[in-house]
């Protein structure tokens, strides 16, 4: 595994991290009773959430499918940035998903089914965008 790969990995991990963490917090955190109804709201939530989902596969092909193809190689300074900066940017549309879930489990009053489809779809997507190194060689 390249520097570059593991600085990669590093702030994956981190990031998976975060979404367990917010899954501890409002798990853990005591709500007053709501009076508000946040269910219009919990719908534009729920579409972000899905275009999100959606733009960081679209995003990961356009952005790092070089690697894959063998026109991008991790050798080149220019590459490596396209690299870290191709999967930061996937990581993070997975990783808002996790915080529209957190938003949406404080604005329901902590109750579980408002937040953990959330996290858990995030946490499900951060798995499938894993930066492993097979998946940036090229195929032969």
């Amino acid at each position: 595994m390249k520097q570059v790969q593991l600085v990669v990995f590093i702030i994956w991990g981190a990031l998976c991290c975060s979404l367990g963490l917010y899954a501890v917090m409002l798990s853990s955190m005591t709500f007053a009773p709501g009076h508000g109804d946040p269910k219009s709201l919990g719908q534009i939530i729920a579409l972000a959430a899905g275009s999100a989902a959606a733009l960081s596969f679209f995003l990961r092909k356009l952005l790092l499918g070089g690697f894959a193809k063998g026109s991008f190689n991790l050798n080149d300074p220019a590459h490596r940035g396209r690299f870290i900066a191709g999967n930061v940017v996937v990581f993070a549309l997975s990783e808002g998903i996790g915080v529209l879930g957190f938003v949406n489990g404080i604005l329901s009053n902590g109750q579980g089914d408002a937040w953990l489809p959330y996290i858990g779809l995030a946490f499900v997507l951060m798995l499938l965008h894993i930066p492993l190194p097979s998946r940036f060689k090229p195929a032969a």
